[in-house]
């Protein structure tokens, strides 16, 4: 983990950037607060849902009757 006070963030900024790729980067600013780099994968520039990680099943029914079971549900509301 590197953590760094605001004043050293600001001169080495692209050290602080590449520290981020493979570990935790903590700034400590000067009122107390403290922020942490979070690098964007880049997997989700590149238009990745993150919902494509979810496990999911498959089952053998159709659009028509999911719609159906639905619609019989909310019938007795």
């Amino acid at each position: 983990m590197l953590v760094i006070d605001i004043s050293d963030f600001s001169q080495n900024i692209t050290k602080a950037f590449d520290a981020a790729l493979t570990d935790e980067v903590i700034i400590n600013n000067k009122d107390g607060m403290k922020y942490k780099i979070l690098p964007i994968k880049e997997e989700n520039k590149k238009g990745k849902s993150p919902f494509e990680d979810i496990p999911y099943i498959t089952a053998d029914i159709t659009t028509q009757e999911i719609v159906e079971l639905i619609r019989e549900s909310r019938a007795g509301i």
